[in-house]
């Protein structure tokens, strides 16, 4: 009984405090806390304890993680407060909705309330609500209503919400994404404050007015009389002189400096300060699609007009457009796209518009690739010129030539310059022709014995031609041999006793100007070894390409060998040996191609055993008999696409590892190897081999030798070591 008595003294305790706490305004307090004097972390600056200061979360919508000091969200400038903000962006997947409340506050000051406010395109599912404590009475809402999701997107826009009716109240702050979409359905906040006096609303309202100038759609006008037309290469550093006609995925967030690298070392080797890319490096979304418009303008010059292009795989375009019918008139695609040498790289083309002289058109740049036509779904463009005539057409060619010769930046592993070099030699709709000394044909490579060698004789396939006109001045200028000494005579008997590759430079002359070019010569002191087994010339000497006929060829020499010894951010080991190895992304096929590149024949000896470093999911090794008969056949079985970016975690991709193969039955044969990227269904269909070694005196220990190279690593972790086994490979033929 007693226990009963003390249970219902306790009750009736607690209710009395409840009550008491009511009649108060506790009860009516946000999450039952005393009211505080003004916005707890309103700048969202305290992260001290990676948690929630002076705000709750309900639901997933508001991840802690979403606090960030990010300068941009998806390309757009954020003009925060102080060192932090909350972005709805970086704090979880759009679709997923949620709210986020503010301890109570009494309002004071002069009763406005500033704060910024981005994204949250349907201000009636994601909102800011300035509520009453104790009656939960909404006092006012502001959604982000200048959201169009082209000019303004996540940019953080001041406003001021008038609450001077309500001085002295104890209000929260309820912060509401609702919105499961995809369309910038999350929302961005910073920087709420009360504002002390007058002058501050001022100052608030004054950076409103600034930011939509800045952000927001400039004004379109145009003079159809015009001969040209206003910012065709962005260099004001947005849209202005062009309207959007539809879609999302061309917008000011893709302005960007020609600088600025992608893939972390790639440059664009576009023109003046800024170009338009179309995926700003990932922040804009290769799902989306869209179009914009040039000011229309009288064509006029010759009717040549020029620009630059890149990526736009899948169909995006750039058209010329009849500006009374909108008519597509000519039509340009980036044909000349290849992944990974051209992906962003800005390539100058012509269009011959002379039949329209004096119509008023315009210029169409679309995106029409929602990423259903494969990657790169989006569109680079830049430098747009019009109404050329013929003689600044000839000027420009032959300009933007030399400016690629004379480029000395480039991303070592992926040989982009070369690429590009060869691009502006061998473009094939230049309108003038091009006024420029070039060769039109090259000496190949050679696999000789060591001794004494006439290189003079290999340049008999060279040719040159300045525009039109042949040029037969031709001659070897320098060899250089294995050790790097140079020899600038005596090119009729070069002493290569010593093996290795030596680079023969020869040049092409014509009235004072100059066209260099190389090939190299493989010096054999047997004939154990394949020519060249480890790639280490820098190029495919002593290799013969033997499909497809599609392989890009630079200079007159097949493409594919490479220097580098990482790849991607994440610097993922190729684990080559030396300093090349030949790549599969590199030789300006498509993924989903196969091809091969044969060996020069070898006599088998010692053990028997041979090896290769393969890797790739596609890497495919074939031994034959001189006469043709294949005897071993062997494939890379390592690739495993887990785990990434970490070999230590079972994955595996482009990195290589040794394989051996006992051939011992054909010692004293005359064989040659074939090194094979097979068709293959799905992704990583590329193959990557180095170190062709056809001669060990005695079989390798494989089960005790192994690699150790770098493991792959995120931005957060650092590079650790990690073994790559030698393994016996098995022979599929039996």
């Amino acid at each position: 009984m007693k226990k009963h008595l003390i249970k219902l003294l306790s009750l009736a305790l607690a209710l009395s405090l409840a009550l008491s706490l009511a009649a108060c305004g506790g009860s009516g307090d946000e999450g039952g806390k005393a009211a505080a004097d003004d916005i707890v972390n309103g700048d969202f600056e305290d992260v001290s304890t990676g948690k929630w200061v002076g705000w709750t979360k309900d639901d997933a919508a508001f991840n802690f993680r979403g606090v960030v000091s990010d300068e941009k969200v998806n390309g757009a400038p954020m003009e925060k407060s102080g060192g932090y903000y909350f972005s709805g962006a970086k704090g979880g997947n759009p679709v997923i909705k949620g709210t986020l409340t503010s301890d109570p506050f009494k309002l004071g000051g002069n009763g406005f309330i500033s704060f910024k406010i981005g994204a949250g395109k349907d201000p009636e599912k994601c909102y800011v609500e300035f509520i009453e404590s104790g009656s939960d009475t909404v006092l006012a809402k502001v959604g982000n209503t200048d959201c169009d999701g082209i000019f303004i997107t996540d940019h953080l826009l001041t406003k001021v919400v008038d609450l001077s009716a309500h001085i002295g109240k104890t209000i929260y702050i309820r912060i509401t994404d609702n919105d499961d979409g995809a369309d910038f359905a999350y929302i961005n906040v910073d920087a709420f404050k009360v504002c002390k006096d007058d002058a501050e609303v001022a100052a608030a309202q004054a950076e409103y007015a600034k930011q939509i100038e800045t952000y927001g759609e400039k004004p379109f006008v145009e003079d159809e009389t015009a001969t040209t037309i206003e910012n065709g290469g962005f260099e004001s550093g947005d849209l202005t002189g062009w309207k959007i006609l539809e879609g999302n995925a061309i917008n000011a967030a893709g302005i960007v400096p020609t600088s600025q690298y992608y893939w972390t070392d790639r440059a664009v080797y576009g023109e003046g300060q800024y170009y338009f890319n179309g995926s700003n490096n990932g922040s804009i979304p290769e799902a989306n699609v869209g179009a914009i418009r040039s000011q229309k303008f009288t064509l006029a010059g010759d009717g040549y007009i020029t620009f630059m292009i890149g990526a736009g795989n899948g169909g995006s375009y750039v058209a010329l457009c009849d500006g009374n019918t909108d008519e597509e008139l000519i039509k340009v695609t980036n044909e000349f796209f290849s992944d990974p040498s051209l992906a962003l790289t800005l390539l100058r083309v012509y269009m011959d518009a002379h039949e329209y002289l004096g119509k008023v058109v315009y210029l169409k740049v679309v995106d029409c690739n929602d990423g259903t036509n494969g990657g790169f779904a989006f569109i680079n463009v830049d430098d747009f010129r019009v109404s050329l005539t013929a003689d600044e057409v000839a000027a420009l060619e032959v300009e933007q030539l030399e400016k690629a010769q004379n480029e000395t930046y480039t991303g070592a592993s992926y040989d982009d310059l070369t690429a590009l070099r060869n691009y502006y030699n061998t473009y094939p709709y230049y309108p003038v022709p091009l006024q420029s000394l070039t060769l039109t044909a090259y000496a190949k490579n050679q696999v000789v014995d060591c001794g004494a060698v006439d290189v003079t004789g290999y340049i008999s396939d060279a040719a040159a031609v300045f525009g039109s006109e042949s040029v037969t001045d031709i001659a070897v200028t320098k060899v250089a041999a294995p050790d790097g000494t140079e020899l600038t005579s005596g090119f009729d008997a070069v002493d290569m006793s010593a093996p290795g590759a030596y680079t023969v430079t020869y040049a092409a002359s014509y009235e004072g100007k100059t066209a260099e070019a190389s090939f190299t010569v493989i010096a054999m002191a047997d004939r154990n070894s394949v020519a060249n087994g480890g790639f280490e010339s820098g190029d495919l000497a002593g290799w013969t390409v033997v499909a497809p006929d599609t392989w890009s060829v630079v200079d007159g020499q097949p493409t594919g060998v490479i220097s580098g010894d990482k790849w991607w951010g994440e610097e993922l080991p190729y684990n080559q040996e030396g300093v090349y190895h030949l790549d599969g992304w590199n030789n300006g096929l498509a993924e989903a191609d196969g091809w091969q590149v044969q060996s020069t024949t070898f006599t088998l000896a010692g053990s028997g055993y041979i090896s290769v470093r393969m890797g790739g999911a596609a890497a495919a090794v074939h031994v034959y008999k001189a006469d043709g008969t294949e005897v071993g056949y062997y494939k890379q079985t390592r690739f495993n696409d887990a785990g990434f970016p970490h070999i230590k975690d079972g994955g595996s991709w482009a990195d290589m590892g040794v394989y051996v193969m006992d051939l011992s039955r054909y010692v004293g044969e005359e064989l040659y190897i074939v090194l094979a990227d097979e068709v293959i269904d799905g992704g990583w269909a590329h193959a990557f081999f180095d170190d062709v070694v056809t001669y060990y005196e005695t079989a390798p220990d494989y089960a005790n030798l192994a690699d150790t190279v770098l493991d792959g690593h995120t931005a957060e972790e650092q590079a650790a070591e990690v073994q790559i086994p030698w393994q016996l490979a098995t022979n599929l033929l039996g």
